[in-house]
């Protein structure tokens, strides 16, 4: 399987190595750390030099054909969450019949190497993944997606970019959904979602306000609607993030809590207590339409305060 058309021997910081049964790039800059497995698209870690990694990953990580990692950032296009759960714009391109799997099949695709820089002060790492024939089962749209990357000592910026090649609109929802670490995740909170609406999915999917920062007492699973182009301070014990949004007027918090906990794969039992996400998305009111021909990138920046 073709996975790079970049001669990864010429590069100064990258190298492709194995985790288990998946391909991963090894980033090693001397300003930065990160690692990105090819299955998924899915970065694992990212770490300035001297500092832990800023994502989350779990100890339970299994690195399995098939099967997303737990932790990092997983790719959910296109479409986020449970397919019957998309508005009917989205499921017009799935086959409901056939059972569209949770958050998409891109997070378990091998993505391609299309573009790697490098220089003394960055990296920027593109893939790029082009469904064919082989998930016509689930979804009849036509589409390329890239993956971009790019990290300083600094910051690190994803975006998420999807091309319609098809020759009719293309409906999509989609999330990069950000795992965050926390040494408590009682004494973690977020801010700038104040005043905003969101979705309570706890409580057959009520609508209400947002006052004051957003705290963790249970489990937690909303999707909001902050303003486009938001900025987030992401407030734990050891450090605050800035999460810069562009193109996306939608993102969902999570954290499963104890009952939960116990029922999730590659997850320990107490995981729950050093971990949280907040997922920059388009996804529920906030969807894409695309005519043919047009892209759409999302993007999201992390930098720390």
């Amino acid at each position: 399987m073709s996975t790079s058309p970049i001669d990864l021997s010429k590069s100064a910081f990258t190298r492709l190595v194995q985790r288990k049964s998946l391909a991963c790039l090894e980033i090693r800059h001397p300003a930065f750390r990160a690692d990105i497995l090819l299955q998924g698209a899915q970065l694992l870690q990212f770490a300035p030099t001297g500092q832990d990694s800023w994502v989350w990953l779990s100890n339970s990580a299994d690195y399995v054909e098939g099967v997303s990692v737990r932790g990092g950032i997983p790719v959910c296009w296109p479409w986020f969450g449970n397919a019957d759960r998309n508005p009917a714009s989205v499921q017009d391109h799935l086959q409901m019949a056939n059972n569209p799997p949770a958050h998409g099949f891109a997070r378990t695709q091998v993505w391609n190497i299309s573009d790697l820089y490098e220089s003394a002060d960055r990296v920027e790492v593109e893939m790029t993944l082009q469904p064919g024939q082989q998930f016509a089962n689930v979804w009849n749209g036509s589409a390329v997606v890239k993956a971009r990357w790019v990290m300083t000592a600094r910051s690190l910026r994803m975006s998420l970019t999807t091309l319609n090649t098809g020759t009719t609109p293309l409906t999509f929802s989609q999330a990069l959904h950000t795992y965050f670490p926390t040494t408590s995740i009682q004494q973690t909170r977020l801010r700038g979602l104040h005043g905003r609406e969101y979705l309570e999915t706890l409580e057959g999917w009520v609508r209400k306000t947002q006052t004051g920062d957003v705290s963790f007492t249970g489990e937690t699973d909303r999707i909001y609607f902050p303003a486009t182009n938001q900025n987030l301070q992401l407030m734990t014990p050891q450090q605050t993030l800035q999460l810069g949004c562009d193109q996306s007027a939608s993102c969902i918090v999570w954290n499963p809590w104890i009952a939960k906990a116990r029922r999730l794969g590659q997850f320990q039992p107490d995981a729950w207590q050093t971990m949280f996400c907040v997922e920059t998305a388009n996804a529920a009111d906030d969807v894409v339409t695309l005519a043919a021909g047009a892209h759409h990138s999302m993007t999201l920046t992390l930098s720390r305060s």
